[in-house]
């Protein structure tokens, strides 16, 4: 029969030895944390995007997009680079009002790899005909795919004014 001080032995190491407590999930990277060389790209995109969008620039809203990436919208997903497209730029006018400027603002970017996650607000300012302005500002979120050199727009969620 073993001795009680083997059985005291054996529970003290099933204690130390029991399970380990989870560990902690990492902390949520912030914008100002982000890999600079994913911010800075993402940050470029978004002054690119918006600058094209105000123009109606077709060509180069097309080069941010990836042929078979989806616009999320509230009436529903618009699929493909063309037509996601086609939606932006028609929705330059909003009413009588014409789209004069945009800025957005990056509150989180996460990197997993060649995929890159983003949310942030931006700001539609919108110009009336008699010259008025007024701002729309809304949050969107963004899933980048890294294609290459470049990120693309994989999947957006950017309400329009």
């Amino acid at each position: 029969m073993p001795s009680r001080y083997f059985i005291g032995a054996i529970l003290f190491l099933g204690l130390a030895c029991g399970p380990a407590e989870p560990p902690a999930p990492p902390p949520a990277v912030t914008a100002g944390e982000a890999p600079a060389v994913v911010m800075a790209p993402v940050i470029a995109a978004n002054v690119t995007w918006g600058d094209a969008l105000v123009r109606g620039d077709t060509p180069l809203l097309c080069s941010l997009y990836p042929d078979d990436a989806v616009l999320m919208t509230a009436e529903g997903d618009v699929t493909g680079r063309a037509a996601i497209v086609g939606r932006l730029v028609a929705a330059r006018r909003s009413g009588r009002d014409t789209l004069y400027g945009t800025a957005a603002a990056t509150d989180q970017l996460d990197v997993a790899g060649d995929r890159a996650y983003e949310a942030g607000s931006l700001t539609y300012t919108m110009a009336a005909p008699g010259g008025a302005t007024r701002t729309v500002k809304v949050r969107y979120v963004n899933f980048w795919q890294q294609t290459g050199d470049r990120w693309l727009l994989r999947r957006s969620l950017r309400p329009l004014p």
